[in-house]
């Protein structure tokens, strides 16, 4: 992969909320009526580590095409950048701004909390505003990568002040999924494809695969997806990671599938 050159870029950060000294940094750009968005892996502040996260927004990205699912397309470079004086190379992800200019955004948590009805649930609202199509295909999406991070500012809903309408935003941000927070090859080797993991998830529960209940059989994939070439076809040099991530994916893929069958 090439090299480009981003050192023109100020990043800010947005703390783990694990807690620990690492951080997720951010930054956009400006330039002739267009404004694009940069995100940076895990980067630790003592061992100045980068993670996968930026790698995995790309993949994420690759599979919702397959899937056909409205989505945010995420590119990759391998680039030069500027972190408190200090120079690195570098993944970062980028990607562009989603909002037509006569929209605005607000996060699901906040549209629900303000619009729902005296003890109604969230897909009962979901239902009654007609946002059932995509948050089957997100449900889905994020089992299949298992996607540890969707929380209720994860899902947005933009209003059009033209029309006055309401439409869920393209599905985004899937950078803690896959094997993160799995950094160093050790960890890589030994991770455990099939076990359990709890997620931060607004709508449904802690446990992806119990959320898939929520699903209609009718809307699960019946596509084939060749994860071996979608993988290969990347310009990525990170062996260790990529070939576990092959198996996480075929292993999850073929769970949906059995769920399908067997309903």
């Amino acid at each position: 992969m090439k090299i480009t050159d981003l050192r023109y870029l100020e990043w800010s950060k947005t703390r783990d909320s694990s807690g620990t000294a690492g951080s997720y940094l951010k930054s956009y750009s400006y330039a002739n009526g267009i404004k694009k968005y940069y995100k940076l892996s895990y980067f630790d502040d003592v061992n100045k580590m980068f993670g996968y996260e930026s790698i995995n927004e790309l993949i994420a990205s690759k599979i919702l095409d397959e899937l056909k699912y409205e989505h945010v397309n995420y590119e990759l470079s391998y680039s030069k950048i500027i972190i408190d004086g200090t120079e690195y190379a570098t993944y970062v992800s980028s990607s562009l701004d989603y909002k037509k200019p006569s929209e605005t955004k607000t996060t699901f948590e906040n549209f629900y909390k303000l619009n729902k009805e005296k003890d109604e649930d969230v897909m009962s609202f979901i239902n009654r505003f007609g946002f059932t199509k995509e948050v089957y295909q997100m449900l889905i999406i994020d089992f299949l990568i298992c996607n540890r991070d969707r929380h209720g500012a994860n899902i947005e809903l933009l209003y059009n002040h033209k029309t006055s309408s309401w439409r869920m935003a393209p599905l985004f941000d899937h950078g803690l999924s896959l094997l993160s927070p799995s950094y160093l090859d050790k960890d890589i080797m030994k991770y455990d494809i099939k076990k359990d993991v709890k997620v931060n998830s607004f709508i449904g529960s802690t446990d992806l695969r119990e959320n898939l209940k929520l699903v209609p059989t009718s809307f699960f994939p019946t596509i084939k997806i060749d994860f071996d070439e979608l993988i290969d076809s990347l310009d990525i040099q990170e062996e260790t990671y990529l070939s576990k991530v092959k198996e996480l994916l075929k292993w999850r893929w073929s769970c949906l599938e059995d769920i399908r069958n067997k309903r």
